[in-house]
């Protein structure tokens, strides 16, 4: 595995999320905690050694598993449909052009309201997330675009 996750400086992650990384995950603990710029959303992430997302989320009970290869099928790696809640984030795996993208565990939270705002802060938070890990830094409005394309391009195409 050549990608590090870089360590990052944000110290006030709700609780929640943090308590659902290690109920989801308990091998491992969080390599990154980052929140969406400009948004009330957060992730806790770390490395897990595969090719798989595992994304679940503090606000709900969902928890699934994707690859780059399931996602362009808009599936998880168990050849189901992907959950409401994660077409974004799995649309942003699938169209984001970053050099790598490795396996890794990833909680999620946010404090956004229900609706294409919730949709579209999460688009963000794995967009800013991709680029982190693979240390690129993407603006604010790159990464509002990438949540565009991807309702565009992924959700309802």
């Amino acid at each position: 595995m050549n990608a590090q996750i870089p360590e990052t400086p944000h110290a006030d992650p709700p609780i929640r999320l943090l308590a659902k990384f290690g109920q989801a995950f308990p091998a491992s603990s969080p390599q990154l905690i980052m929140q969406a710029p400009g948004r009330e959303m957060w992730a806790a992430a770390s490395f897990n050694g595969s090719a798989n997302v595992t994304v679940c989320t503090a606000d709900g009970d969902g928890i699934t598993t994707f690859n780059y290869q399931s996602a362009k099928l808009k599936q998880t790696v168990h050849r189901r449909p992907l959950p409401n809640w994660a077409r974004y984030i799995a649309g942003v795996s699938v169209l984001l052009d970053v050099p790598e993208m490795p396996g890794i565990n990833v909680a999620v939270c946010g404090d956004e309201p229900s609706g294409p705002r919730y949709d579209h802060s999460l688009a963000i938070l794995f967009a800013a997330l991709w680029y982190e890990i693979n240390m690129t830094e993407g603006d604010p409005d790159a990464l509002l675009e990438i949540a565009e394309r991807v309702r565009r391009e992924y959700i309802e195409s």
